[in-house]
């Protein structure tokens, strides 16, 4: 979800010049911030400090009658079927943006990439954690910056896909004049060639102090690199994965009490929450997409109850499970970076 600032560090592409990877002159590894040492220290504290949070969050609400709902334990199963291949989804519109600059990537290094950075996103303000997968490749062309900038690409699909879903959503809440809204947002960010022209002439700007200039010429150069066809055959697979997200929803919902909505109407709903929490500002975004589902789900006769542990059954699935994943894969060590 466009549930999209570099979190990579020094450690991508570096300018003309300089050591790569940021290796002393020896060839020994730095010791500094964001060595892959420290970089699994910190996502082992951030995600212990987050698993805290969200016991906190489950000990202080009131607790939920299971007694007093309709559990149907069958679509719950179909709701956990949802997530292997959400992850399958995921990582092959990865691999496609990804093949663009480096065509031997493989579905399970884009996978890697992908979970090993769902660790950090997790725990960061606006996901920015995200922004490391570079670090889990090995394929110098789209490591550290230069992968932070194939990010920005991914996560550009994933809004254009909520923009598609939102629209029922739009017309539940705004009528036909919000109807109209969805797809107009939609027109206006679906030329991405160009937008990226656009921000390139403003990057080309920036000072060159702490080599911001060329930090973003590097991830914007390779991300204006992507062809066309990768960037359509992307958005298909993003408009497939967030599809399934929004069925898993139903299901989980459909787990606790009866749904009477139509699932598309419920899956434009849903894509409202997300736009909503796009930038993640509360830890692990908690409270924010349970808060935001009871509110517009409530208008379709929803019960309260059964939307918050819905849309906080999702949140367990679709980010914390891949985050956990994610802790068991390590960052690509230095010697194998450039």
């Amino acid at each position: 979800m466009p549930d999209t600032v570099p979190g990579a560090g020094p450690t991508g592409a570096t300018p003309s010049g300089a050591s790569p990877s940021g290796a002393s002159p020896s060839g020994a590894p730095p010791s500094g911030l964001f060595s892959p040492a420290n970089l699994v220290r910190y996502r082992l504290a951030l995600t212990a400090v987050t698993l805290a949070a969200l016991g906190w969050y489950l000990y202080s609400r009131p607790r939920l009658d299971l007694a007093s709902l309709d559990l149907h334990w069958g679509k719950l199963a179909f709701a956990g079927l949802c997530v292997p291949v959400l992850l399958f989804l995921r990582a092959a519109k990865w691999r496609i943006i990804l093949k663009g600059p480096a065509p031997d990537i493989t579905l399970m290094q884009s996978l890697r990439s992908y979970l090993g950075a769902s660790a950090l996103a997790l725990v960061t303000p606006g996901r920015v954690g995200e922004f490391s997968r570079g670090l889990y490749l090995t394929q110098p062309a789209v490591q550290g910056w230069r992968g932070a900038g194939l990010v920005v690409l991914d996560n550009w699909l994933d809004t254009l896909a909520v923009l598609a879903w939102a629209c029922p959503g739009w017309l539940a809440c705004l009528g036909w004049g919000g109807l109209a809204l969805g797809p107009a947002l939609f027109l206006a960010l679906a030329p991405i060639p160009l937008w990226l022209r656009l921000v390139s002439k403003v990057a080309s700007r920036l000072p060159r102090r702490w080599g911001l200039r060329d930090w973003a010429g590097n991830c914007l150069a390779v991300a204006r690199g992507v062809p066309a066809g990768n960037l359509i055959g992307g958005g298909v697979l993003s408009l497939a994965a967030y599809g399934l997200e929004w069925l898993q929803f139903w299901f989980l919902l459909g787990f606790l009490v009866p749904v009477a909505m139509d699932p598309f109407r419920m899956a434009g709903l849903m894509a409202l929450v997300s736009l909503a929490n796009s930038f993640q500002v509360t830890l692990a975004g908690l409270g924010i997409r349970e808060g935001m589902a009871m509110l517009l789900l409530g208008t379709q006769g929803v019960e309260s109850e059964p939307a918050v542990m819905a849309a906080f059954f999702q949140t367990v699935l679709v980010l914390i499970l891949p985050a956990v994943l994610g802790l068991g894969i390590k960052p690509v060590p230095w010697h194998r970076r450039s």
